[in-house]
């Protein structure tokens, strides 16, 4: 879907209103969530009465058996806001305020809590237990938050504000000895939502990254996906002589590069078209007095002389014809049709092996194929007469899969060094190993075999055969 102020924001803007569009996104959700998961209980704990109910628990716990402390331990009045647990062992805590760095991190408020315990508990320091996170941000923790005050009155701003003083903690835990193995362990009350509220802390930020990321990629594949177009038309460009005009793009500075891209296709279109044009009106012109010089071969008195000049007049024939094919567009404008392939390359391989050099055939009988027909006639006849003009024997396979065929020629002739595979398929060049008349040609038959391919949507490659030599691959998908 287009939208007509984003098509026409050029890339800088886009990317600063991706940027503000995620921070506004992650913010939204971070105010939404408590609205969701309710943010937890802030508990005011005065001094004195936090000292005084653990006394009392102590003192009940011992009056009545290790059977009866949990009944016990539920009728206190402090039970609405604190959890009472007896254990039959010393619990292990993440932090003790002796022999660690809870002494150091607490020093202050909390380590003057821990002693005030033990001495109305007329514990010894060691029975006592305490530990009591704190957080940077209250707002994130998952258990309810506790501050325990100095005896009122207090400002409430103060409160929250001097840590040292006022103790601030999302996980506030007492246990202290009631018996020999015995110990009580106190906790703020749970509300129950400490798991919801671990959740939400974990899937904040990932949702936070989640909606960047997706915004990152709206934007990234707008701008990608041109680049790749353009790449595909440059390199269909290399390959194919007609042009494929890249679509409109939603931006202003890429369509400036897309519109620059397709009037230089229309350009080089142009000039070929007219290198052509002139190139194939030369050939066609020669071809008149080539067959007056026929003629007057034909009287010259010496036969070795006249057939030399036969021979010559013959090759330029050649030449001349193989230039008007390259150079006529008729082929490409040929409509397609059903062919069977198989059958094709069995009868080019009957013919060149009439003419003189041996050529096997291997695959199926049959293979459907929608194609030019003279074009791919015209493709695979080059390859099979090219690889017969450097080999003594050639192999053409073929391999029918259900969404393209694949043909094979290989012959066991000189090959062609990898570096100069690209060369041997400019027009009219002919590789240093083949520069005679003999078996040089025109240069012209790969280009015009690769050519009538690529009109096809195939594609062709030249590698070393594994019995040295040269192996074409062709490749041609299955049209319907």
């Amino acid at each position: 879907m287009r939208i007509p102020i984003w098509s026409n924001l050029r890339l800088a803007p886009r990317l600063i209103l991706v940027i503000i569009a995620g921070l506004l996104a992650v913010k939204a959700v971070d105010k939404a969530m408590p609205l969701v998961i309710r943010p937890p209980d802030i508990m005011f704990f005065d001094r004195d009465w936090l000292l005084a109910t653990l006394r009392e628990a102590r003192d009940r716990s011992n009056a009545v058996s290790a059977a009866d402390r949990p009944g016990v331990l539920r009728n206190l009045p402090a039970r609405q806001w604190l959890d009472f647990t007896p254990l039959g062992a010393k619990p292990e805590f993440r932090h003790a305020p002796h022999g660690n760095a809870f002494a150091e991190l607490r020093a202050g408020a909390f380590a003057e809590l821990h002693r005030q315990i033990a001495d109305t508990l007329g514990l010894a320091p060691q029975d006592v237990l305490l530990m009591a996170d704190d957080l940077d941000d209250p707002e994130y923790s998952a258990r309810p938050l506790v501050i325990i005050l100095p005896p009122l009155p207090i400002v409430m701003r103060d409160a929250l504000d001097d840590r040292r003083s006022n103790m601030l903690s999302s996980d506030l835990r007492i246990a202290f000895r009631i018996g020999t193995d015995d110990w009580l362990l106190v906790m703020p009350k749970s509300d129950g939502q400490e798991t919801l509220r671990m959740v939400r802390n974990v899937a904040l930020p990932l949702l936070a990254v989640m909606m960047i990321g997706l915004l990152s990629i709206w934007v990234t594949r707008g701008v990608v996906r041109p680049l790749d177009e353009l790449a595909a038309a440059a390199d269909r460009l290399g390959h194919d002589r007609e042009p494929r005009l890249v679509g409109r793009f939603n931006a202003p500075e890429l369509q400036a590069i897309g519109n620059s891209f397709n009037e230089m296709q229309l350009r080089l279109k142009r000039f070929v078209d007219d290198r052509l044009q002139m190139i194939a009106a030369i050939s066609h012109d020669l071809r008149t007095p080539l067959t007056r010089l026929r003629l007057f071969a034909e009287y010259l008195p010496d036969a070795e002389q006249r057939r030399q000049v036969l021979a010559d007049i013959a090759d330029m024939e050649t030449m001349v014809s193989a230039t008007l094919t390259f150079g006529n567009s008729q082929l490409r404008d040929e409509p397609s049709s059903g062919i069977d392939l198989a059958s094709l390359l069995i009868s080019l391989c009957d013919t060149a092996t009439d003419a003189g050099c041996p050529t096997q055939y291997d695959g199926p009988d049959h293979a459907a194929l929608v194609c030019q027909p003279v074009a791919i006639r015209r493709a695979f006849g080059n390859l099979i007469d090219n690889a017969c003009k450097f080999g003594t024997a050639v192999q053409v396979a073929l391999r029918a899969d259900a969404d393209a065929l694949t043909v094979t020629i290989a012959d066991d002739g000189p090959g062609i060094p990898a570096d100069q595979v690209e060369m041997a398929f400019r027009p009219f060049t002919r590789l240093e190993t083949s520069r005679n008349r003999e078996t040089g040609g025109t240069g012209l038959g790969l280009t015009i075999a690769r050519d009538a391919i690529a009109a096809q949507g195939g594609s062709i490659v030249l590698s070393a055969a594994p019995q040295g030599g040269l192996l074409a691959t062709v490749t041609l998908p299955r049209r319907t």
